[in-house]
């Protein structure tokens, strides 16, 4: 009982065990990168990016001195439309021919509550690099649970972060018409599980799945 009193007022405080920072995995099956854009002042346009990866050193005793990238393979742009994802993909756009990876570096954390904060860097898209600045949230934190196999009640954390780009900023100024159909303002929406790696199986699901050719998953 004491144990677990310790370890909730840790979370609630957002204080951790660790002096330095410390890697922590991005779990592929629990990640979504989420875009969306105004389409003629109607129903937005959604999508999302299929592939992509993320280095995550976490500082919990001096958060300011984490360091965290994502990379993401920008042709696997998806917005559940064939003909309107190839023209996303070409020169009018994203030209992945030219850039095919968009970067995202940080260059400062700050913490506003013990759960929330905010996420600076800069955004490599269209070959132009932009500062950006992203909020995020700490979703909950705890181990899985022993019940589920061969996820060996590993810590994992969830987070949520948003943020806007221009993309103007990154020289994508392709108009079609006035009043093109596609606005200026992409709004993000990332939610992904970062999870605690150190000396798991090799039958570890969230450490391996996405990242070991030939690893199943569960239900595949």
């Amino acid at each position: 009982m004491l144990r677990s009193t310790i370890l909730t007022t840790a979370i609630l405080a957002g204080n951790l065990a660790h002096a330095e920072p410390v890697e922590w995995t991005l779990d592929l099956g629990h990640a979504h990168i989420g875009w969306e854009i105004d389409h003629m002042n109607m129903a937005n346009t959604v999508g999302r990016f299929n592939a992509f990866d993320g280095t995550f050193m976490i500082d919990e005793d001096d958060p300011a001195n984490s360091k965290i990238t994502f990379t993401i393979n920008a042709a696997s742009v998806d917005s559940n439309h064939v003909g309107r994802d190839n023209h996303i993909r070409n020169a009018d756009y994203l030209n992945v021919d030219a850039y095919p990876e968009i970067s995202f570096t940080s260059t400062a954390v700050q913490m506003l509550t013990p759960t929330t904060g905010k996420l600076i860097g800069d955004l490599d898209l269209h070959g132009v690099t932009a500062p950006v600045t992203l909020d995020f949230e700490m979703v909950n934190r705890r181990n899985y649970p022993e019940f589920i196999p061969n996820y060996d009640q590993i810590e994992v954390v969830g987070f949520h972060v948003t943020g806007e780009v221009l993309r103007l900023d990154h020289g994508m100024d392709f108009i079609a018409f006035l009043g093109s159909p596609t606005g200026f303002a992409v709004t993000l929406d990332a939610r992904f599980d970062l999870v605690q790696c150190d000396g798991v199986p090799d039958t570890n699901v969230p450490c391996h799945w996405g990242r070991v050719d030939g690893f199943k998953g569960p239900n595949e």
